[in-house]
């Protein structure tokens, strides 16, 4: 009577047995099976899959939450083996159709259409997990009362994914990857939008907010009325894609960058269809700004943005604009001092002094100011020689040196308030501006150094190390400074003379160096075959779009990996210059000419690395009387 229910059940735990599963579950499953057939026995009838739910339904008040699910997967095996031959039915299968139970008719209908076309394409396992996710989502709809697929919204797809609980973020990730699918066959069936299928997206559903949900204060950030220059959703990612097809791969953007670009504008365009607003750039802005509070990368979604926005206009996009954020630090000082410092730096400018010169004199006007507010004063009536003297006493700095750079950049905002009767005149002759004269040894390579640079050379082959190699080499054999060489031009170079010509930015002095093979060569293998292929007149340029001229920390960052230890700056190679040309001999006005100095007062600076002249100078102890251990 109950060799067909033994048979079956021999089968469950052979199938439990392949594929691994723990003990504890192939015990549960023994023993609800050897305990339904003693109650079966005991009935003396026989089995069917009505009595078997009826039996374990009576039997839940005895049994742990996770005995009870585990025999009742265990009964829906044991039917499957009786009634299809094979075990299909599975944990999951068997949510799906405790959900399947609870949907509304037009949820079991679009599900049904749904997996018929998914099964061509997907394999048995996969439309299992199908079926499982998308049951428990319009499970979702159906208790949320949604009567359509019209009213599957931006809303709805974010309040269930803030809903959905799991045991997991992965195991949610894995439902949610489903779920996507569902969607984007309603997207392709035109039942709803595509943005609605992005909100699901996890890196999108982690910064995607409704500008409703947000305090008033930060609500009002958002401009309300509609903008001059505005455009639809649609009409702004269909002009977005066209930027990234037709420009970002024309000016060989980097694929990273393309595909933080494309990320901005999708996000966006997902952003302005939830939140009904058409594309302006000051909705977009706004937007990426209020994304810091999510992301990193919400500086690169601003330039995104203005990538947009030259692409819109122009119809191209110049790749030397960069669009860099810096935060100006002089919007946080008080009403007091703010108005002054903005003229101050406008004043710089007009004067058109180097964009560092400014940056230093920001820099240092910022800390002095930042360091009066601490202190509680409020007016410039209230500064006094004290106050000057306190701060100088305060102001940390790792040598005198910088300290004296940055009190004479104070000293000249504080003359600058005393030409326009802010101050008092003398207030500036309180800020100390001396140090200490001294005498330093000076550092230069070492010849295990200069192996290791010449080894680095032989080796480069990929174009940044060709371009580290020859920047390195510059500074080595023709004792180049680090901000001649970053400005260096193709047209400064006479490859029939070899030579190469440089107007000196500290000096601006006109020199014209003979060039050596080996840098001819180490520029000749760059230039070729390391520099990309641009339009750009620099020598020595980026080699990731923007292509631009570098600053001179190139050229230390070059010698560092050319070097296994701190080299001291990039300055040191021009030091290795001077003196080896010294210690070969060589008149000091021709390295005084050589280093484009106007003396030779300089290159005396360099006698002391000559160590076997040096030998030759010493000065004989004759004459001089030895009283016990020491001279007199």
């Amino acid at each position: 009577m109950y060799r067909v229910y033994d048979r079956a059940v021999d089968k469950v735990i052979e199938y439990l047995v392949q594929n691994d599963y723990t003990f504890s579950i192939v015990y549960t499953h023994k023993r609800c099976f050897r305990l339904f057939r003693e109650y079966l026995e005991k009935k003396g009838v026989g089995y069917s899959n009505e009595l078997a739910v009826r039996w374990l339904k009576d039997k839940a008040g005895n049994l742990c939450i996770t005995t009870f699910k585990s025999c009742r997967l265990a009964f829906s095996r044991l039917n499957d083996v009786l009634e299809n031959r094979e075990i299909v039915n599975t944990k999951s299968a068997y949510e799906a159709v405790q959900y399947y139970k609870h949907m509304d008719c037009w949820c079991k209908k679009l599900l049904d259409e749904f997996l018929a076309e998914m099964s061509p394409l997907y394999k048995v396992w996969s439309i299992y997990r199908l079926r499982v996710s998308t049951s428990r989502f319009l499970t979702y709809l159906t208790k949320r009362g949604v009567a359509g697929t019209a009213e599957i919204t931006h809303r709805l797809i974010f309040e269930y994914y803030q809903d959905d609980i799991h045991c997991s973020q992965n195991s949610k990730n894995q439902s949610n990857r489903s779920i996507r699918v569902f969607l984007r066959y309603l997207e392709k069936r035109n039942l709803i939008k595509a943005s609605v299928v992005a909100v699901l997206d996890p890196r999108t559903i982690s910064r995607f907010f409704f500008i409703d949900d947000l305090p008033a204060a930060e609500r009002s950030l958002f401009p309300k009325a509609k903008q001059a220059d505005c455009m639809t959703p649609e009409d702004f990612l269909s002009l977005a894609m066209r930027l990234d097809k037709n420009c970002l791969d024309k000016h060989r953007y980097s694929s990273t960058v393309r595909k933080v670009f494309r990320k901005t504008w999708k996000e966006l365009f997902v952003f302005l269809e939830a939140n009904e607003l058409e594309y302006s750039p000051e909705h977009a802005l706004c937007w990426a700004t209020y994304l810091q509070h999510y992301t990193v990368q919400w500086q690169a979604f601003k330039r995104a943005i203005r990538m947009f926005e030259q692409y819109r206009n122009n119809g191209d996009i110049n790749p030397t604009i960069t669009y860099q954020e810096k935060r100006d630090r002089g919007l946080d000082l008080p009403e007091w001092c703010q108005r002054e410092y903005y003229d101050f730096i406008e004043e710089q400018q007009r004067k058109r002094f180097a964009a560092s010169t400014i940056n230093m004199n920001r820099v240092s006007v910022l800390r002095f100011l930042g360091y009066l507010s601490q202190t509680g004063i409020t007016d410039w009536a209230q500064i006094s020689p004290g106050t000057i003297k306190d701060f100088h006493l305060s102001d940390p700095h790792s040598t005198p040196e910088g300290k004296n750079a940055y009190s004479s950049k104070i000293r000249h905002f504080l003359t600058y308030l005393a030409d326009h009767d802010i101050v008092p005149p003398y207030l500036q002759l309180a800020l100390s501006g001396e140090c200490a004269p001294k005498t330093s040894i000076v550092k230069t390579l070492e010849d295990e150094d200069i192996a290791a640079i010449y080894d680095f050379a032989n080796q480069a082959c990929s174009g940044y190390q060709l371009r580290q190699c020859a920047m390195v080499l510059l500074g080595l054999r023709m004792g180049i400074r680090g901000s001649d060489i970053t400005k260096l031009k193709l047209t400064d170079i006479s490859w029939n003379e070899a030579t190469i010509s440089i107007q000196q930015s500290k000096t601006d002095k006109f020199v014209k160096l003979p060039m050596p093979t080996e840098v001819g060569n180490c520029l000749y293998r760059y230039i070729m075959h390391g520099r990309p292929a641009t339009s750009e007149e620099y020598i020595f340029i980026n080699h990731r779009v923007p292509y631009g001229k570098l600053n001179s920390i190139a050229c230390r960052k070059a010698l560092e990996q050319a070097l296994t230890k701190d080299p001291h700056g990039f300055h040191i190679t021009r030091k290795t210059f001077a003196s080896r040309m010294l210690c070969g001999s060589i008149k000091p006005a021709i390295i005084a000419e050589s280093l484009g100095h106007s003396d030779n007062s300089t290159v005396m600076t360099y006698l002391a690395t000559d160590g076997d002249s040096m030998r030759k100078c010493a000065i004989p102890l004759k004459g001089i009387r030895v009283k016990g251990d020491t001279l007199s």
